[in-house]
C-alpha cells in the first residue's frame, strides 16, 4: 500500500498538530495551516530561514537548535519540551517531535511536529510562581478564558476567551469593579466573597464548578481557578475558567 498520500491529507488537515518541514540543515521549506494558526508564520514568512528562528535567545545561548539537530542526525529522531517564539515574539510552551525522512529521490529531510501546550493544559500553569510566566500566558493563548484582578478585587485584564464565555460584548476597563462586567455571574455575593477569602487566606481554590445563565436561557458548567501572584505592583490574582459540560436546558 502506498501511504504517502496519508501523510499529504494529515498534513493539511490537522488543526492541534503543526507540522514545519525543513532540509537536512534545518532550513524551513514549508509549515501547514495548523502552525500557521498557532505561531502566526506563514509558509512565506518563514520558508528558507533556519529553524533556529523559533527558539527563545535562552535556548539559542545553551545550543538548544544544534543539540536537536544532532539527535535527529544521528538517531533518526528527538524529542523536545520547550519555548517556541512565536511570530510576534512570544514563547509559548510546547512539545515536539522531529523525524528524519527521506523521499523517494533519496533526499533527506526533517518533519518537526509541534504540540501547543498552552492551548491545552492550562491547569499546568498554576505551577509556575512568577508573574512573568502568567503574563506571557495572557498574552499568547488563543482558548483559554483569563480574567485578572489587583488585590482590591477589581480588574486588570481579560482576554478574548473569557469575553466569549461569559457573552460580553465589551471589554471592561481596568480598575472597574467584577458587576461592571455585566453578567450576572460576577454580580452574586458568592462569588465575590470566595474571591476576598482568596486573598485574604492565600488558598486559592482549584477546579471550583459553577453553572453559568446563558442569554439564551440555557446553562453550562464551568470550573474555575485561582492563584494569588505577588507582582511588582502589588498582588494579583489570575482566574482561568473551563467550560466542562455542554449546555443544559435552565429547567433541568
Amino acid at each position: 500500500m502506498n501511504t504517502a498520500p496519508f501523510f499529504d491529507f494529515y498534513y493539511k488537515q490537522a488543526k492541534i498538530n503543526s507540522i514545519v518541514i525543513m532540509d537536512q540543515k534545518v532550513i524551513v521549506i514549508d509549515v501547514n495551516q495548523a502552525f500557521t494558526n498557532n505561531f502566526g508564520y506563514t509558509r512565506y514568512d518563514i520558508a528558507g530561514k533556519h529553524f533556529s528562528i523559533l527558539f527563545t535567545r535562552e535556548d539559542k545561548q545553551v545550543n538548544k537548535p544544534q543539540q536537536e539537530l544532532d539527535t535527529v542526525i544521528s538517531t533518526g529522531q528527538a524529542n523536545d519540551e520547550n519555548y517556541v517564539v512565536n511570530k510576534e515574539g512570544h514563547a509559548i510552551w510546547c512539545t515536539g517531535e522531529s523525524i528524519l525522512v527521506r523521499s523517494e529521490e533519496s533526499e533527506t529531510y526533517i518533519v518537526k511536529d509541534i504540540l501547543n501546550l498552552q492551548a491545552k493544559q492550562q491547569l499546568q500553569f498554576f505551577l509556575n510562581e512568577t508573574e512573568s510566566f502568567f503574563e506571557r500566558v495572557f498574552e499568547t493563548t488563543k482558548d483559554i478564558p483569563i480574567l485578572v484582578l489587583d488585590g482590591s478585587l477589581k480588574i486588570v485584564k481579560v482576554n478574548q476567551p473569557f469575553l466569549k464565555l461569559f457573552e460580553l460584548e465589551q471589554m471592561p476597563e481596568s480598575g472597574s469593579r467584577l458587576p461592571d462586567l455585566g453578567h450576572p455571574f460576577w454580580k452574586s455575593n458568592q462569588i465575590r466573597l470566595e474571591l476576598s477569602n482568596v486573598i485574604t487566606s492565600q488558598q486559592p481554590f482549584k477546579q471550583r464548578m459553577y453553572f453559568l445563565e446563558q442569554q439564551s436561557g440555557e446553562k453550562k458548567a464551568v470550573t474555575l481557578d485561582s492563584k494569588v501572584i505577588e507582582a511588582s505592583s502589588g498582588k494579583k490574582i489570575y482566574i482561568i475558567a473551563e467550560e466542562v459540560y455542554p449546555t443544559i436546558k435552565a429547567n433541568t
